[in-house]
């Protein structure tokens, strides 16, 4: 009985630091701008951000300062972005939009997107934007 433990305890030990390190399953973790879901679930974030602003002029982001994802029931994307006013106006036919000239008009907002493919459903669950 006394072997048992001397093979248990270190194979538990092996087992916890494996799990510890590849994080917790079902935890936050950062996500990758270069993975085509995370940057299709911002762009989402930025459509339906401009389809509820009053503003006549499109919002772009400037920069990404954090971008995290969650596995759930889909993945779960969590932004923090710097947006810039565009001199792009809603309903344009404008493909590329240069950032408003002079001091930059600009958001701090953070997005939380819920992605389920394989249902074709994409929901933005937090818009919040600060100036």
């Amino acid at each position: 009985m006394l072997m048992d433990w001397k093979i248990v305890v270190p194979l538990l030990a092996v087992a916890f630091i494996m799990t510890s390190a590849a994080g917790t399953p079902g935890g936050v973790v950062d996500a990758d701008m270069k993975d085509q879901a995370t940057r299709d679930a911002l762009q989402f974030a930025v459509a339906e951000y401009n389809k509820g602003t009053n503003d006549p002029y499109v919002w772009q982001v400037a920069k990404v300062v954090k971008a995290q994802k969650q596995v759930v029931a889909g993945m779960k994307y969590f932004f923090t972005v710097q947006m810039a006013r565009t001199l792009c106006r809603k309903g344009g036919v404008e493909k590329d939009c240069a950032v408003h000239p002079g001091p930059a008009v600009t958001n701090q907002c953070t997005f939380e997107v819920w992605s389920r493919p394989w249902l074709g459903a994409i929901q933005l669950i937090k818009n919040d934007c600060q100036p």
